[in-house]
């Protein structure tokens, strides 16, 4: 007996079912409206990985160090950001994460790597970091990839842009949803 193949979601508008055929049944995704929004979150999680991914190449591309996650790259970057000292909850904010640990791992192995240094212990806000002349010349060099790379073909694109500012409407809207969906959750059992 041939296991059925599990359905999953259309990618995009070439990969909808032929006139007259029907769509493959989605646990998540009983009606249409549930399936646009299914397929956006598959391609969310797609992106988030590949974002990830690039991350992760991206940082250990410049800095000659292997062990690098695409997650200590956004946090190099957030304490590059403004060239203004980070604490951990400013991090946490900006990434709308709430695990303070594995954000101080990577600071950790920022720090010994010597990409980041501690900038203070005495602000209001606790202990905040900065980058190190090598921390900053990691992420010129990281800016500069970023640019031939990512950049540069997406500049090729028409209506690119305006694409990407209805997209980062569309997410931070679903990030809200999100948001108000996870703090409904916790407060049912």
């Amino acid at each position: 007996m041939t296991a059925k193949r599990a359905a999953t979601p259309a990618l995009t508008e070439d990969a909808a079912p032929a006139a007259g055929a029907e769509a493959q049944p989605w646990h998540l995704a009983a009606s249409d409206a549930e399936r646009v929004v299914a397929e956006f979150e598959h391609a969310l999680i797609c992106l988030c990985e590949a974002f990830g991914r690039y991350n992760m190449q991206g940082l250990a591309g410049v800095s000659d160090e292997a062990s690098f996650s695409g997650q200590d790259n956004m946090v190099l970057h957030i304490i590059q950001t403004l060239d203004r000292p980070k604490s951990l909850s400013d991090i946490s904010r900006f990434m709308n994460r709430d695990d303070l640990a594995n954000i101080q791992y990577s600071v950790r192995k920022l720090q010994k790597a010597g990409l980041i240094e501690k900038a203070s212990d005495r602000s209001a806000r606790g202990t905040t970091y900065r980058t190190t002349d090598t921390g900053r010349a990691v992420v010129t060099d990281f800016v500069a990839r970023r640019r031939e790379l990512v950049l540069a073909p997406a500049e090729e694109m028409e209506q690119l842009r305006e694409q990407l500012r209805g997209a980062t409407k569309v997410m931070s809207h679903f990030i809200g949803l999100y948001d108000q969906a996870a703090r409904v959750l916790t407060t049912r059992s």
